[in-house]
């Protein structure tokens, strides 16, 4: 990939700097207009510096989480993980966005990395859990076919 610019890097941090400030907004008021606009900044900062990776990975969680785009979001975390591998709370979250896509057996393979790589205590419990869930989910619905 190309080397960005220091302007450009700037230009980026202060686009992301903006959206920070429109997810904190959104996030003590509840207003899903302010989580767009965070989305939207964080899409410029990106444009701004493709290989900014915390913007990647903030807008990701920004976007399964509050947007319920999981399709995007995955997309986020996959770019986070090839950037940094060593990432690992990407697997986490791409799970859950697999999970709000409706890609449960993604989910839980992303899951799974997450137990193999991850090193958090309460997301390993979680990510337990979650796995046991869906595949739970997943024999229910092919029990009731």
């Amino acid at each position: 990939m190309e080397e960005v610019g220091r302007w450009r890097r700037f230009v980026g941090r202060l686009y992301y700097l903006w959206g920070t400030l429109h997810r904190h907004v959104g996030n003590l008021q509840g207003d899903r207009e302010e989580f767009r606009l965070a989305v939207d900044a964080f899409g410029r900062a990106l444009q701004q510096n493709p290989a900014f990776v915390q913007c990647l990975y903030e807008r990701g969680v920004l976007l399964w989480r509050e947007m319920g785009d999981g399709i995007a979001a995955a997309a986020d975390m996959t770019r986070v993980l090839e950037l940094e591998p060593e990432r690992h709370e990407a697997w986490f979250n791409r799970a859950f966005a697999r999970h709000v896509a409706g890609d449960e057996m993604g989910a839980v393979a992303d899951f799974q990395r997450y137990l193999e790589v991850g090193d958090d205590p309460m997301w390993l419990e979680v990510s337990r859990q979650q796995i046991e869930d869906l595949l739970a989910l997943g024999a229910s619905a092919k029990e009731e076919k």
